[in-house]
């Protein structure tokens, strides 16, 4: 069949192109660059023919605290010199609230701590990844003359120990990846 004198609109194709807005649920688990498929959401076939499916491409904002490992969640706290070395309790926000975390006696920079079950939703499954959060020993820069005359004094009752070459280590961060890997197995 030819059409003579085709519709303005659509050409003769029986579709026009049109905007729609749409609502779409985002499940929990999903993670960025992963596809939603939605069946029967998408253009008109050719010829009045049956509609297609539309594929929604999920990009996933960056958190300023948190970093995504699969399921599990990845942060880090900062931890004062004392505290690491007395050991103490922290508060950290989490997605569920703020949470308390014990920091043992004798903590080092990059010990990883693992809250269960506080992590990214399993995507298809049931429960949820973990929170590994990492400790980061801050030394100050700036101390008063009390502060320093009692580091001084712990200095002097410590055992004594001559600074001398050891085996090289890797940096914090390089020390971080390494243990986020290795609690993840």
């Amino acid at each position: 069949t030819i059409i003579r004198t085709p519709c303005r609109d659509c050409g003769g194709q029986g579709r026009v192109r049109a905007k729609e807005q749409i609502t779409v649920r985002i499940p929990g688990g999903v993670d960025d660059g992963m596809r939603i498929q939605m069946s029967g959401r998408g253009p008109v076939g050719p010829g009045n023919g049956p509609r297609g499916d539309l594929y929604v491409q999920v990009r996933v904002q960056p958190d300023e605290v948190f970093q995504r490992d699969g399921d599990d969640l990845l942060a880090t706290v900062e931890v004062s010199m004392a505290d690491a070395a007395l050991g103490a309790t922290a508060t950290v926000e989490t997605f569920d609230g703020p949470k308390d975390i014990s920091i043992d006696p004798g903590t080092q920079s990059g010990d990883i701590h693992v809250a269960k079950g506080l992590g990214a939703a399993r995507l298809r499954g049931r429960g949820r990844g973990d929170l590994r959060i990492a400790f980061s020993v801050v030394t100050p820069t700036k101390l008063n003359q009390e502060q320093r005359e009692l580091l001084e004094r712990f200095r002097d009752a410590r055992d004594p120990h001559t600074p001398g070459l050891i085996r090289f280590q890797q940096g914090l961060f390089a020390k971080l990846r390494d243990r986020f890997s290795r609690s993840t197995g």
